[in-house]
């Protein structure tokens, strides 16, 4: 008998189909801001696992732009050095940036106040002593890219990013301006480090294009159905397949110790190995149960 959805699960559905299609038109609105003289930069916010960068870079491609995908999860000069190779490679075309995941870099206020020159100045300038060497050997693409932005004189280097429109992707949510006021009254006036954090935040929402995808956990369970059942996720799944999985996740969702869209792809390699006489659920209860 072919599993349905039931009435709670059609409405969930339908609830993360919604919040599937901002996420579809941001990312695509981001994309065509590229057109525009000067650049229009998007800040995507959302739980993790519902596939913000999986549909940046589906919408994006979609597109005729140049576009790369780059990690915001590691050290300032790390992504430095990823856009001064973009630059390098792409000096006048634009490129549509995907940041993903911008966590590590969105640490702390030196850090997100860079940022703001990213997004506000249209450069990167990484302002430390570094040794050339440590980019890589000289024939590689890094250090002949950073050697371009090399001023004499000045610590190290800065890259010129007016060519470039930022999406980025994140599990940060930027504070509202009321919001970072009512921050530094409670952590102790202007100076402390959770209210220079959150004016440096407050700065960056007022520099991009802020989406924010809040979501319940029905509607994050809906998002996933939606890409599952309608976006063709876990192609190589029979209907029956991918109903299973998303019947699994929703009767055990609050035990589940991952639940993105991930997690769906590791349960569909499950069932594609799986014999006849074995059972999924104790198989996925093994696997994903906390």
């Amino acid at each position: 008998m072919l599993l349905k959805l039931s009435s709670k699960q059609m409405a969930a559905l339908e609830a993360g189909k919604s919040q599937r299609k901002h996420l579809i038109f941001a990312t695509k609105q981001a994309a065509l801001s590229t057109e525009l003289e000067i650049p229009e930069h998007y800040y995507i916010y959302g739980p993790s696992g519902i596939g913000k960068t999986y549909q940046s870079e589906k919408a994006v491609g979609e597109l005729d732009v140049v576009w790369r995908t780059v990690s915001g999860n590691v050290s300032m000069f790390a992504f430095a050095i990823q856009l001064a190779v973009i630059k390098y490679v792409n000096p006048q075309k634009k490129v549509v940036i995907i940041i993903d995941d911008c966590d590590e870099i969105l640490k702390d206020a030196k850090t997100i106040n860079q940022m703001k020159e990213v997004l506000g100045k249209n450069i990167l300038s990484y302002n430390k002593r570094f040794h050339i060497n440590s980019v890589g050997d000289e024939s590689s693409l890094e250090y002949q890219a950073v050697s371009s932005f090399i001023k004499e004189g000045r610590l190290g280097f800065e890259v010129p990013l007016d060519n470039f429109t930022f999406l980025i992707t994140s599990n940060i949510e930027l504070p509202y301006d009321d919001t970072a006021e009512k921050i530094v009254k409670k952590n102790g006036g202007l100076d402390s480090s959770k209210s220079i954090r959150a004016r440096h935040l407050a700065a960056i929402r007022g520099r991009v294009m802020p989406i924010d995808l809040n979501m319940t956990w029905q509607e994050k369970w809906g998002n996933l159905a939606f890409v599952l059942l309608e976006d063709n996720l876990c192609s190589d799944c029979t209907e029956e397949q991918r109903l299973t999985i998303l019947h699994y996740m929703w009767d055990n969702w609050s035990n589940l110790k991952e639940t993105s869209i991930r997690t769906a792809e590791k349960m569909s390699r499950i069932m594609q190995r799986a014999k006849e006489d074995d059972n999924i659920r104790d198989m996925f209860d093994f696997m994903f149960l906390k």
